[in-house]
């Protein structure tokens, strides 16, 4: 299996980049400097074009050259297209569920499992990459790209009493990130 890195985000607000840093240094080790971005985390296509919009933006700014954003749409061709163009793989936050779904309506989990490069999942994206989380008492799977579950927006003050015997978590606070290598 070929070496990757897959970063979990805590969560950023990507309207004020708290983690530009990240992506700056995310685009000095891709090759191609071409990020492919899944933005299926909203029902509205209203929001999804208006988050869509701000990606382009702050991926511009922070150096990448080609911003590649994978439509709900695409043919098959289309998306195996998309993710050979692109040597970094974003999955956004948002709604957890709908970005689940709408990867596995496509099936395209074993495509991102088999990414070649860097791939970054915030909040929600960090969630779907990994085992999966508890979320309100319930639990909300993961594909498990990484094999551990995650805790997102984690606060030590608000999350002391969640049992996790059950599933042992990295809990990722928010503007904070894990990679994993390998």
């Amino acid at each position: 299996m070929e070496k990757r890195t897959i970063v979990l985000q805590g969560g950023e607000d990507v309207k004020q980049r708290t983690n530009e840093m990240l992506f700056r240094g995310t685009v000095q080790l891709s090759k191609k400097r071409a990020v492919l971005v899944i933005p299926w985390t909203t029902d509205s296509e209203e929001k999804e074009k208006e988050y869509s919009e701000i990606l382009q933006d702050y991926f511009s700014t922070v150096g990448f050259r080609e911003i590649i954003f994978l439509r709900k749409q695409s043919s098959g061709g289309e998306m195996e297209r998309c993710f050979s163009e692109a040597d970094v793989l974003y999955l956004p936050g948002g709604n957890t569920q709908i970005l689940y779904a709408e990867i596995a309506r496509r099936s395209i989990q074993e495509r991102i499992g088999k990414f070649k490069g860097t791939i970054i999942g915030n909040s929600a994206g960090a969630i779907v990459l990994s085992k999966g989380t508890i979320d309100d008492g319930r639990f909300q799977p993961g594909f498990g790209m990484v094999d551990f579950y995650v805790t997102v927006h984690f606060k030590m003050e608000t999350s002391y009493g969640i049992d996790r015997k059950m599933f042992p978590m990295i809990n990722i606070p928010e503007g904070a990130w894990v990679a994993v290598y390998g």
